[in-house]
């Protein structure tokens, strides 16, 4: 047994070194996925080409899918070209006809997507399914979108929704709907709402955007959304509002007790005080309106001053909602801050991204840079000329405006920042560029060496109008300037601080045609609250009076605030301008315009 063993061994090894000698067959290349199924496509392309029509036409579309999952959109879409679905079965038909509107849709070709579908037009509509039905309008309305052709999404997206089984993917659709509605221009509404060929479905979509579009006022909207509902009870959309139409229904926020955070000493406590009594105002007038009002619970925020402390004392009272704070900084800390949860109504902004809960509100001078930009641009001005003090706030307007009228496409040709009063004409005559036309003629004296040269001073020609940010006393003595430095010619627009509050027809002459930007609470007729304010305090027309705006604003904003960030395009009239919301929870005021005549503000259009 022991000589078996080894012979046994021995033969193993003998195997062993036999086959170690010989030569050893090349392993296979490992082949990707990829070129698997490059491999797999070549192979379903030969087998079509030799099968019959309804064969061929399904092992193409296999072929086809296969090059979308690749990325290869322009190679499958000339396979599925190549593919006559004349005589095919409908459920083949619509199989490679989605996949060629698919391919269209990929490669941006909402003509030739439209074109595919328009296939199922003639058909039986008993002939598809009902899944069928809805891939098929899901498409139209991709393709649609890509045109730009909003009326027509529109109408496939209203045939989707009623095809459709669940309340989610209803609210969707119906969401969609809104959507496009809100992008549709006056003119365009009138007309679709007279046309006679819509359905019921369609119609009632139409008149609900109409109604909600003849005001933008919060109040107004929700009057208008009940006499809607009224007249069309079997709605789709009466049944399932969209997202946005619900918030609008929602009841107003609700604090049984509000924080008011403002400094009570330090450099912000003057405007502070001026802010808080706007408050109290506007808390003292809605009690006359015998309407429930919350507790005033009045902060310092020089004492608690961080977030964890304000989260603390929140939590401790049971504060609904905080007002405030006034300051910058601490509005930043604010934006980043994960301790507190009530909504906060700041009175600054920051110029950090904002959180959830966190609305940021106040005198921005970004919201007037914005619409001076955007009226200037309108009314046909391309090249402008930016003049503000040489401040810190004079350099955020020139900024602010330099940067919306750029994305408009427009261009800042000229901009100066403009000292001491003893400097204004140095300033507008290099501003205007004057000074340069002179300087050139001496230069040019210089070197002829002759006395006959005729000389006309000018002021540079590339400037369409100039954009002005000016305290009163100063514009008064800067426009006769800029009139001598031949400029009276030009359109002069202007930031709010130009006009002081209080008309002044005999000092304001020189600043007649100016156009500038105001608050209803300087320009407009005063309200009650104002009235009230004025009674007590002899500061209310001055720009230091704005401040008792912001807080009245501020008030009777809060129980909006929801409503007003879901709903594009909503707005509240206030003494400080109509006020918005955006997504970012970022308040703006649009403001009103006004022009000077015969030394006093008048408002324009």
């Amino acid at each position: 047994m022991k000589f078996q063993w080894r012979l046994s061994l021995s033969a193993i090894l003998l195997s062993t070194i036999i086959s170690g000698c010989g030569v050893q067959s090349p392993s296979k290349p490992v082949i990707s996925s990829a070129e698997q199924n490059q491999i797999k496509v070549t192979t379903l392309l030969t087998k079509a080409e030799k099968s019959k029509p309804i064969k061929s036409a399904t092992l193409r579309a296999e072929a086809a899918q296969i090059l979308l999952s690749l990325g290869e959109k322009d190679r499958a879409y000339k396979v599925l070209n190549d593919i006559d679905i004349s005589l095919l079965s409908p459920s083949i038909r619509f199989d490679i006809a989605k996949l060629k509107a698919e391919a269209a849709i990929e490669q941006q070709n909402p003509d030739q997507a439209l074109q595919h579908l328009s296939t199922f037009e003639t058909v039986n509509k008993t002939d598809l399914l009902a899944s069928q039905e809805i891939e098929i309008l899901q498409l139209q309305a991709q393709a649609f979108n890509q045109q730009n052709e909003i009326h027509s999404e529109i109408k496939a997206l209203i045939k989707l929704s009623l095809l459709l089984d669940t309340n989610e993917a209803k609210q969707q659709v119906h969401d969609g709907i809104w959507d496009r509605l809100i992008q549709l221009d006056s003119t365009t509404l009138s007309t679709l709402l007279r046309n006679g060929n819509n359905s019921y479905y369609e119609q009632g979509w139409l008149e609900l955007i109409s109604e909600l579009s003849s005001s933008t006022q919060l109040d107004t909207q929700y009057q208008a959304i009940n006499n809607w509902s009224a007249l069309w009870e079997a709605h789709p959309a009466r049944t399932l509002p969209p997202t946005a139409l619900s918030n609008l229904s929602t009841v107003t926020f609700n604090a049984d007790k509000i924080a008011i955070l403002l400094p009570l000493e330090g450099k912000l406590a003057k405007a502070a005080a001026a802010i808080k009594e706007g408050i109290l105002m506007a808390h003292f007038r809605e009690q006359q309106l015998s309407k429930p009002s919350p507790e005033l619970l009045f902060l310092n925020s020089e004492k608690i001053n961080t977030p964890i402390q304000l989260a603390s004392i929140l939590e401790e009272q049971q504060v609904g909602l905080v007002i405030g704070p006034l300051s910058k900084e601490y509005v930043t800390t604010l934006t980043s801050d994960t301790h507190i949860k009530t909504p906060i109504l700041t009175l600054n902004y920051s110029e950090e991204s904002t959180k959830e809960g966190l609305y940021q509100f106040g005198l921005s001078t970004n919201d007037e840079a914005r619409q001076i930009a955007i009226r200037a641009w309108n009314d046909g001005v391309r090249k402008a000329a930016v003049l503000t003090p040489n401040s810190k706030w004079g350099n955020k307007v020139e900024s602010a405006f330099s940067e919306y009228f750029t994305q408009l496409g427009g261009q800042v040709v000229s901009r100066h920042a403009f000292g001491e009063v003893s400097e204004y004409s140095d300033d507008i005559a290099s501003f205007l560029g004057t000074k340069e036309s002179t300087d050139r003629y001496k230069a040019l004296r210089q070197v002829v060496n002759t006395r006959r040269i005729e000389f006309e001073e000018h002021r540079r020609q590339d400037i369409d109008a100039i954009i002005l940010t000016a305290l009163p006393n100063d514009a008064r003595q800067l426009t006769p300037i800029l009139a001598f430095n031949f400029a009276g010619d030009l359109p002069i627009y202007a930031t709010s601080h130009i006009y002081s509050g209080t008309s002044d027809a005999i000092q304001d002459q020189d600043l007649n045609k100016i156009k500038f930007i105001g608050t209803p609470w300087s320009l407009k007729p005063a309200s009650q609250s104002k009235v009230l304010i004025s009674q007590q305090r002899t500061d209310t027309n001055t720009r230091f009076g704005r401040l008792y705006a912001l807080g009245l604003d501020a008030y009777r904003i809060y129980p909006y605030l929801q409503q007003l960030s879901s709903l594009p395009g909503a707005e509240i009239a206030g003494e400080t301008g109509k006020i918005s919301i955006d997504n970012n929870g970022i308040i703006k005021r649009e403001l009103i315009w006004a022009e000077f005549k015969e030394g006093s503000p008048s408002i324009v259009e």
